[in-house]
């Protein structure tokens, strides 16, 4: 598979799991990447998946463990076309979020 079937296999599986997910291309000096934000019920799951990593059948990506501070830690990942959506339900469920972020939700 290549870069553009994964991604659009990626991206169907996502919307077809969760309310919302907006894809965005981006760049910086160091990759070429994207930017995938999740939304389900009041939580929302920022991934970063580089271009080079997606056109694999297995890949890596990151997530900000606080979706809300780009600043905050981004915790690795690996998966694969099939299994990215049981490993972001999973991060879901269990909250695997920094606490402060955890707090702002409940808070809000």
């Amino acid at each position: 598979m290549d870069l553009r079937q994964n991604i659009n296999k990626v991206h169907i599986e996502l919307t077809n799991s969760f309310s919302e997910v907006t894809i965005s291309e981006k760049f910086n000096k160091a990759q070429n990447y994207f930017e995938i934000l999740i939304k389900e019920g009041a939580k929302e799951l920022k991934m970063v998946l580089d271009k080079k990593q997606i056109e694999n059948r297995e890949f890596e990506w990151g997530y900000f463990s606080n979706p809300l501070n780009e600043t905050s830690n981004i915790v690795q990942r690996n998966s694969n076309i099939d299994s990215i959506v049981e490993h972001i339900k999973d991060i879901f469920q269990k909250n695997r979020f920094d606490q402060e972020y955890i707090s702002q939700i409940n808070n809000a």
